[in-house]
């Protein structure tokens, strides 16, 4: 297999069109920065600018490539859409947002040839998973998948993977799912098809989606014989002080409330995994504790290594286990569901909520293709697993 070729920067798309006058960028990934910070990996001057500056830069920019990595077998591009997290869930700019995915993005995909769209961040959300993008796409010449199936199955495994290296059963745990939308409802289907039910689940959401949580927890009681409930949050997202999130083994989180869960009020010992748009607990706060204490586990979800296709990015994601180049071989779920569709292209699209037959379509592809989960992490840092079982120890003790 040749070694990966990247371009990268606001540049990538033309010098990459410059080596490949005739190629496509085959599969586009359509996400945007998280935040202002986050906008720096693509901007570095941007630190220099206050907000208000960034936001009057921002409107004059345009969906653009910020890497286009050639493997031999597929060529894959990240496009930035010019807005942030808060202002997709703001709605006096949502439907601004909505407009430059729809038509801008969809467009510059074309431009590059784009065979596959995915989704990345809150694009997903936005589009009704998917739904209000299947036609442009069509219109131009390209599949849509939202990216969702395979991020429920990157999720399960971190839920495992973290399991197994801490040496906990899965039959002893608390589990809490906090967010049933897409990712969340479609990590239960998983968890319910593996046979492993956890000893308790608490599911967790806004109260419009009482009923939706209510029969969830029924139908996972009756098919697992595990006690499942299920509690609500206000009306704008937030836990109540009592919330199951403080009181569990093990929190699922995959939600739009930004920092929602308060790090300081975690119980010792919970392993937190984190598939949230913006992020649902602070990472700085989350490491800064387990680097001291040892005494919670937070993992980010949502990444998968993908050295078994051949994929190397050199964008700066800050991934745990990027190389002395800062190169890596880990990339984004939803992204790899779109190169796991370029190498089978009668693996299911993704649109809406994932059934259950599409997710276990894409964990075979995980599985048969050498996917894996990367090193567990929050933020840049790899987890001290060593170091939290060491304190787990001297506490039972």
């Amino acid at each position: 297999m040749p070694a990966p070729k990247s371009y990268l920067g606001p540049a990538s798309f033309f010098d990459w069109r410059a080596d490949n006058k005739e190629g496509t960028v085959d599969v586009v990934l359509l996400t945007h920065p998280r935040d202002e910070a986050d906008a720096s990996r693509l901007f570095p001057f941007i630190d220099k600018l206050d907000r208000p500056e960034i936001a009057q830069l921002q409107r004059h920019l345009h969906p653009m490539f910020g890497e286009i990595v050639s493997t031999g077998d597929f060529t894959v591009g990240i496009m930035f859409l010019p807005f942030y997290a808060h202002e997709l869930i703001d709605p006096e700019s949502r439907r601004r947002c909505a407009q430059i995915l729809q038509e801008d993005a969809v467009r510059m995909a074309a431009k590059a040839g784009a065979k596959i769209l995915c989704l990345g961040g809150l694009t997903g959300a936005l589009s009704l998973y998917g739904r209000r993008l299947v036609e442009p796409a069509k219109q131009a010449g390209m599949a849509l998948t939202t990216g969702h199936a395979l991020t429920a199955v990157g999720v399960h495994q971190t839920y495992w993977q973290a399991l197994e290296q801490l040496e906990r059963a899965p039959g002893e745990q608390r589990l809490t799912v906090l967010g049933v939308g897409s990712i969340g409802r479609a990590f239960m289907d998983l968890l319910q098809a593996s046979g492993q039910p956890p000893r308790e689940l608490v599911l967790v959401d806004r109260p419009q989606a009482a009923g939706k949580l209510e029969r969830l927890a029924q139908v996972f009681q009756e098919q697992t014989g595990t006690p499942a409930s299920f509690e609500v949050t206000d009306a704008l997202g937030a836990l109540a002080p009592d919330s199951a999130c403080y009181a569990t083994d093990v929190l699922v989180s995959a939600v739009s409330t930004p920092y929602v869960v308060d790090i300081d009020k975690v119980a010792p010992g919970t392993i937190l995994i984190d598939d949230s748009q913006p992020f649902c607990w602070d990472r700085a706060k989350a490491w800064r504790r387990c680097a001291e204490a040892a005494d919670i586990v937070p993992c980010d979800a949502g990444l998968v290594d993908c050295a078994g296709i051949g994929y190397r990015s050199a964008f700066p994601f800050d991934f745990a286990d990027a190389g002395a180049d800062g190169s890596s071989t880990t990339a984004w779920t939803c992204q790899t569901e779109g190169m796991l569709l370029a190498l089978d292209e009668d693996l299911p699209r993704t649109v809406g909520e994932p059934t259950i037959d599409t997710i276990l379509a894409y964990q075979d592809a995980y599985i048969r293709q050498g996917l894996r989960i990367p090193t567990l992490q929050c933020g840049p840092h790899p987890l001290p697993i060593d170091k939290i079982k060491a304190a787990a120890s001297r506490v039972a003790a």
